[in-house]
């Protein structure tokens, strides 16, 4: 057979592996399969079935629509589903299918689609949630916008909706639990089926604030009943088997956005929460980044079946594992290793634990581990990656300025040869708490495919190493996170005499995309950069992104009308007349994170300055371009990022 290198179309021959649901008896797993449509510029997404003893596996929902978010019932006989697409132009709408197969019956069909379904422990009834006009839908187009969180990334503008419970049994009407001018984040069925536990905030400035409550409410509707008096962020939650106690994963602030998430738990009445996950220093929930994925929602915190630990999923530099946590103890123990795990589902009895994971040179298949030991179970990627040249990172630790161990990563050329020197591109990483490990980047091997050297760390700033680590640079961007990857960048130019230190390349995206940016107005040591979903003025990002309100207590420490210098003063935009370096934006032109904005101001300084620039504009997308955009604007993106490394470094 012989060997290539990796080219920009392969991107149409990768299967991305996702969200797995091992049946409640353990004997099947069913996931989400999503393949490239090249001619349509889209993506397949069908639900397929897996058995876990065998390890067989076919695909089990076929036809139009992309089907996805798949859960057992709790006898294991019918799956639920969504599925968009089915009927022309309808959002995501609810299907119930017989295990077994057959034709899926419809459940619930809203106008404004349905998210987040949930089966009750009686097997009949279903909650979900959807984005509902509050009060009703208004007669015009003109939007009156009345909350300060308005519009979201990948969503778009929402300003009149709440997101509301609904429940909703085969055959029937669906009954909304919820309303009024609340959000419902996320919520769970008690185990007798009486009661939902919801996260929400029922207070009129709940955009101001991050602190959200757990509330009970009859299943059939009803008054809902606060059990939580904390000041905490709350995200998912979880009843204990037997009903007494609930587990919530949350912080309380303290570190800012930094702050560890832990495992939280509290008497199903109401009481004092106990953090059970205090000494693991770790953020509950955080994964390893790829571009070769489609991620996996969070299960939250999983009880065990004798309700005396908690399973969770987080990362830990190099990789992302699955945990077991203990009730009373708080002993951590580990599950999973050697690879980065993106989601996990256990059978009713945790005997048997199914997941995707993924390496830095093999994207996300699905695992088992039961008592015949762990296994693969699926190889829809070994076909094309055997074929290719795939370059392994090689793994090192280097020593920042304060003498702390950090992880790093340098990837050879495809036909690397001892003794010649090669163009070198530094990535970085977004978040800023974003984590770089034992995960595959497309990106990173078609680099080297086409004879560059590519160099990674996780700056002060990072997730995966805890929680000062991460929150240093609250308030301080463009400080020792710039001093880390420079002082990074040189560490790794004098270990490796491969690298071409006078032909050195910087490309990041997101908070990546901010520190490029910056790193241009401090330094010429790069030689060309290319700027993806980048910022340039912390000052104006704070009104026009979607989260952009949440930095003035958390990222920035500092609001525009209040701390003017401060936020200028670290932002790229006011050092513009110190670039040298030329510089190529990429930018979705629906991007509501990070908005398109923010790339124009910085390419019309640098336009002024003299300074070689372009602006890339791919209309219809998000800040989700890179990752699961459309295929044929995947595949220029990347041709647009070599063009302009090989313009500058060959």
């Amino acid at each position: 057979m012989t060997i290539r290198k990796v080219k920009i179309e392969d991107l149409r021959s990768s299967v991305f592996v996702s969200d797995p649901q091992v049946s409640p008896d353990g004997g099947r797993a069913a996931f989400v399969h999503t393949a490239v449509d090249y001619d349509e510029d889209d993506y397949v997404k069908h639900i397929w079935m897996l058995d876990t003893a065998t390890g067989k596996h076919r695909q089990f929902t076929s036809g139009a629509g992309k089907d996805s978010n798949p859960r057992w019932s709790p006898d294991s006989s019918r799956l639920l589903f969504l599925s968009s697409g089915r009927e022309p132009e309808k959002k995501n709408q609810l299907y119930v299918i017989d295990a077994e197969g057959g034709e899926a019956q419809l459940v619930a069909d809203l106008e404004t689609g349905v998210m987040n379904p949930q089966w009750a422990p009686n097997g009949r009834d279903i909650f979900f949630t959807s984005r509902v006009w509050e009060p009703e839908k208004p007669e015009t187009d003109v939007v009156v916008v009345k909350r300060i969180w308005y519009k979201l990334n990948g969503v778009g503008m929402f300003a009149g909706k709440r997101v509301h419970l609904f429940t909703v049994r085969q055959g029937r009407k669906p009954k909304q639990l919820t309303k009024g001018e609340c959000d419902v984040e996320a919520a769970a069925w008690s185990p007798d089926g009486k009661q939902i536990a919801l996260i929400t905030n029922l207070e009129e400035d709940a955009d101001m604030t991050h602190v959200r409550h757990v509330y009970l409410m009859p299943s059939k509707g009803g008054e809902m009943k606060r059990i939580t008096e904390t000041s905490h962020t709350i995200s998912g939650l979880s009843w204990s088997p037997d009903g007494s106690e609930i587990a919530y994963i949350g912080n309380d602030f303290h570190a800012r956005g930094a702050t560890n998430n832990d495992i939280w738990i509290m008497d199903s009445e109401g009481g004092a929460p106990r953090n059970i996950t205090a000494g693991f220093d770790r953020s509950i929930g955080r994964g390893v980044g790829s571009d070769l994925r489609f991620s996996t929602p969070s299960p939250g915190p999983v009880w065990s079946k004798d309700g005396e630990s908690i399973y969770f999923l987080t990362g830990d530099v190099p990789t992302a594992n699955v945990y077991r946590v203990s009730k009373e103890t708080g002993e951590v123990t580990r599950l999973t290793s050697e690879r980065s795990v993106d989601g996990f589902t256990l059978s009713s009895d945790a005997s048997v634990l199914v997941y995707n994971a993924m390496k830095a040179t093999h994207p996300c298949e699905i695992w088992v581990k039961d008592v015949k030991g762990e296994r693969r179970a699926t190889k829809f990627n070994d076909r094309l990656l055997k074929r290719l040249s795939i370059v392994e990172p090689e793994h090192y630790i280097w020593v920042n300025e304060e003498g702390v161990e950090i992880d790093g990563w340098v990837m050879k050329p495809v036909g690397y040869t001892e003794g010649e020197k090669y163009p070198t591109i530094l990535e970085i990483h977004g978040g800023p708490l974003g984590i770089y490990g034992d995960g595959i980047y497309m990106e990173f091997q078609l680099l080297t495919s086409t004879g560059y050297c590519v160099i990674y760390t996780n700056p002060r700033g990072s997730g995966g190493y805890g929680e000062e680590y991460g929150a240093t640079l609250n308030g301080r961007h463009g400080t020792v996170d710039y001093r880390d990857v420079m002082d990074f960048t040189r560490d790794a130019v004098e270990r490796y005499g491969f690298i071409d230190g006078e032909r050195l390349g910087v490309t990041g995206g997101s908070y990546g995309g901010y520190l490029t940016n910056w790193i241009n107005t401090q330094t010429d040591m790069f030689k060309a950069a290319v700027a993806c979903r980048s910022t340039c003025n912390r000052l104006s990002h704070h009104g026009y992104s979607d989260l952009g309100y949440k930095h003035g207590e958390s990222g920035n420490v500092g609001y525009p009308w209040r701390d003017e210098e401060k936020l200028l003063s670290q932002s790229p935009l006011r050092h513009a007349e110190k670039v040298k370096t030329p510089t190529l934006f990429i930018h979705s032109e629906n991007d509501l994170r990070c908005t398109i904005q923010q790339a124009e101001e910085f390419f019309v300084a640098l336009k002024e300055l003299g300074v070689d620039t372009e602006l890339v504009r791919f209309p219809g997308e998000s800040h989700e371009l890179s990752r699961s955009g459309k295929p044929r604007h995947r595949e220029e993106r990347f041709r647009h990022m070599l063009r302009w490394f090989d313009k500058y470094l060959k």
